[in-house]
């Protein structure tokens, strides 16, 4: 096991020893091996474990570090069979699990992370984790939900468009992804007001022009993507739904789910709620996109070329 600094520009990927930590281990080598660069495996030991709800009991260092290092080796097994060509570390680290992760988002081209069921003791432990790292990260976060296949493709990405008319980052990041994995985007945008607000303007029959204006917004920003990547097939769908069922619903037939973290780095309001639910539910990899990430973080370094063209 290497418990040193890491190198910059690999995938990171957050072991916690469940089931879908070990499915984001075998989604991050495949990642890993995609882009070209390492797959660090990470594992953050806690500082002291809840026993009963009456007091909670420090844990001797060597016995959280052994389970640490057998956690650790059995990731590094699951990566190695998933694509045995790709160089893996294992590092150790004790601390805040949010914060560590967080300084490897630092340098890493993607962070990844499994996401358990929503029983209370799991939120406890990793919900609260991926919702924080997902909100602060550097760098793009894959979040892999408990049902995820790896033997089901269905050669589409889905993007999921908070705003029409202010989606253009969003849409650099989809378009090279979809032309480098040979795949078809699905750009969505749903909406519902809260209440009877829904109510009064599906009787005033205005949901038909609201649609037909999103639609041209988000046809103006596809404009430019569309002339760079012309083998890139585009279907945009606006949909007077509430957005997290919609969202959701596109996730069971596309191989991953693009969203956009807002520019103040919080999740509020329609990226707050909705997309807490997204990562709970989604049944597809969701990433998790800064408003501002580093140049091509999602992209082959040899398919670089054509986002500069």
């Amino acid at each position: 096991m290497n418990d040193q600094s890491q190198v910059p520009g690999g995938v990171a990927v957050g072991v916690d020893g469940s089931d879908t930590g070990y499915a984001a281990t075998s989604f991050g080598a495949r990642e890993a091996e995609r882009l070209g660069v390492r797959l660090d495996l990470v594992h953050v030991l806690p500082a002291s474990v809840p026993v009963d709800s009456d007091f909670l009991s420090t844990v001797p260092d060597s016995s959280l570090q052994s389970y640490g290092v057998e956690i650790l080796e059995r990731a590094r097994k699951i990566a190695h069979e998933t694509r045995p060509a790709v160089e893996i570390e294992t590092l150790l680290r004790s601390g805040d699990r949010t914060q560590e992760l967080l300084k490897f988002g630092e340098h890493a081209r993607l962070v990844v992370l499994g996401n358990r069921s929503s029983r209370s003791f799991d939120r406890i432990w990793t919900g609260g984790t991926v919702t924080r790292v997902s909100n602060e990260s550097s760098c793009p976060v894959v979040v892999v939900p408990a049902a995820w296949e790896t033997a089901v493709t269905h050669s589409r990405i889905a993007v999921a468009v908070k705003t029409p008319g202010d989606a253009r980052e969003l849409f650099d990041a989809a378009f090279p992804l979809a032309h480098e994995l040979g795949s078809d985007l699905v750009i969505l945008h749903a909406w519902r007001l809260e209440g009877v607000y829904d109510d009064i303007i599906a009787d005033r029959t205005v949901a038909d022009r609201w649609q037909r204006n999103q639609t041209a917004l988000i046809e103006r920003d596809l404009a430019g993507p569309r002339e760079r990547f012309p083998d890139v097939s585009v279907r945009v769908y606006v949909r007077h739904e509430g957005p997290a069922h919609a969202i959701v619903r596109v996730t069971g037939g596309v191989d991953r789910l693009l969203l956009q973290r807002p520019p103040s780095g919080r999740l509020g309001h329609h990226l707050g709620r909705i997309t807490r639910a997204v990562l709970r539910d989604a049944h597809s990899p969701v990433v998790v996109v800064p408003d501002h990430p580093r140049a091509h973080a999602l992209v082959a370094d040899d398919h670089v070329e054509a986002l500069v063209r």
